[in-house]
């Protein structure tokens, strides 16, 4: 590997390690206190920045980790390293307030390789779903005075996936992909009675703790028309899954110090080490690309997850089934040596619009996103420096909900090397 390409890496490596918490709030959001918190696609900047396009991509150069089938591109003789990380600025707003959040986090760090001529690998460390909130309700009671009710959550789940996609023949390949569920969810409510001397405040906090395989599958075809274009198509899929989660519970009464600190005075709930679980929902995913070679793409994304069947601990939700759309495209003026070095920029854009399994107040709520990026090329290799920025909105401020206005920018490392060859000179 050449030293520019080391030295990416390290810095890289030293912007990720600087917070370590960074992987664990990586979300603020209010909506992020239903189900499992916010779903993330798993998409890395190639895909974020053209609408989140991925089912019918697929590229010797970036792994997609949407799609185990689309794998079977990498090059024999090559390696591929990706990793990224992303900030998300929010501006949370009702009728009558606004707030702004702000956060940043590990995107996702993936390698792919081949291991025979008709078989693809890769894996890696992905984010599933992000918990981070803090929300206050002040009401007034004739006996008591004011009661704040306190809510707070963070963490998150993760995932190291292991990929991999099989040649059928020339055009058609599929794939599967087995996932290591894990990660911590804290939620926290406090009942706290300000101006009452002898009430007594009231604290739980629940722990799930994360911990359990998941599969799901893939299929890609790919193509070429008589005028020469490529044609790629993806399916994705996976069924519904148990994931075994593992509670702490705890509830006590208490007095707040001169210092802040919680005085515990008894102690209600203690319920250590509970077993359960909660159904991930089936997954259904489509998409289809056309393109011309190192010159121009375009696609499209339809994506169906069935949160209905979501429950907890065997007790149903009140979600409702979630869909996302996503179109994009990119093009390269040039990928010739000897081109101008803005020639073989690549220039990406796509927008997205998706629905999501919260219905709130008789709203489900939606989300849309315009997207845009630039693949940077390093000189005299095929890696390459990716951005991408997306501005989007969520919500509503309709009966009284929160409109989240919100603008996310990711930054990305794609190193390509070829592996295996004897060199004849040094």
């Amino acid at each position: 590997m050449k030293s520019k390409q080391l030295i990416l890496i390290q810095a890289f490596c030293l912007l990720l390690c600087t917070n370590p918490a960074i992987g664990q709030n990586r979300i603020s959001s209010p909506y992020s206190r239903f189900g499992i918190g916010d779903v993330f696609p798993g998409n890395n900047v190639y895909n974020m920045s053209m609408g989140g396009i991925s089912y019918g991509l697929t590229s010797p150069f970036f792994v997609n980790s949407a799609n185990p089938a689309a794998l079977v591109s990498f090059d024999t003789l090559s390696f591929v390293f990706d990793l990224g990380a992303y900030t998300r600025q929010s501006k949370l707003t009702t009728r009558d307030l606004s707030e702004t959040a702000n956060f940043t986090s590990l995107g996702y760090l993936t390698f792919g390789f081949p291991v025979t001529r008709w078989w693809r690998s890769s894996f890696g460390l992905l984010p599933y779903s992000g918990t981070g909130y803090h929300m206050k309700d002040i009401s007034v009671d004739e006996d008591l005075g004011r009661v704040t009710r306190d809510f707070q959550g963070n963490g998150g789940i993760n995932q190291v996936f292991f990929a991999n996609g099989f040649a059928l023949n020339r055009n058609f390949s599929i794939g599967v992909n087995a996932a290591w569920m894990f990660g911590t969810i804290e939620r926290i409510s406090a009942n706290t009675f300000p101006d009452s001397a002898y009430r007594m405040n009231y604290k739980e906090i629940t722990s799930t703790r994360i911990h359990d395989f998941s599969l799901n599958y893939g299929l890609f075809y790919k193509g070429t028309t008589k005028k020469g274009m490529n044609v790629g198509a993806g399916l994705v899929f996976s069924n519904d899954t148990r994931i075994n989660v593992t509670e702490n519970r705890l509830g006590y009464r208490y007095f707040i110090s001169s210092l802040g600190v919680d005085n515990v005075i008894d102690t209600l709930l203690n319920e250590p080490s509970v077993k359960g679980n909660f159904i991930l929902p089936a997954n259904l995913g489509a998409g289809f690309s056309l393109s011309k070679t190192d010159k121009w793409l375009v696609g499209a994304d339809y994506q169906l997850q069935l949160w209905e069947k979501f429950s907890y601990f065997d007790q149903p939700d009140s979600l409702k089934n979630s869909m996302r759309v996503s179109v994009g495209g990119q093009y390269t003026p040039s990928v010739s040596t000897v081109s101008g070095y803005f020639q073989r920029v690549t220039y990406r854009a796509g927008f997205r619009y998706s629905t999501s399994f919260l219905e709130l107040r008789g709203q489900q709520l939606d989300e849309f996103g315009i997207s845009f990026g630039l693949g940077l090329p390093l000189p005299r290799t095929r890696s390459t420096v990716n951005l991408a920025a997306e501005i989007g909105t969520r919500g509503t401020t309709t009966e009284n909900l929160i409109k989240e206005n919100f603008i996310r920018f990711t930054l990305g490392l794609s190193i390509f090397e070829r592996w295996f060859i004897i060199r004849k000179y040094d």
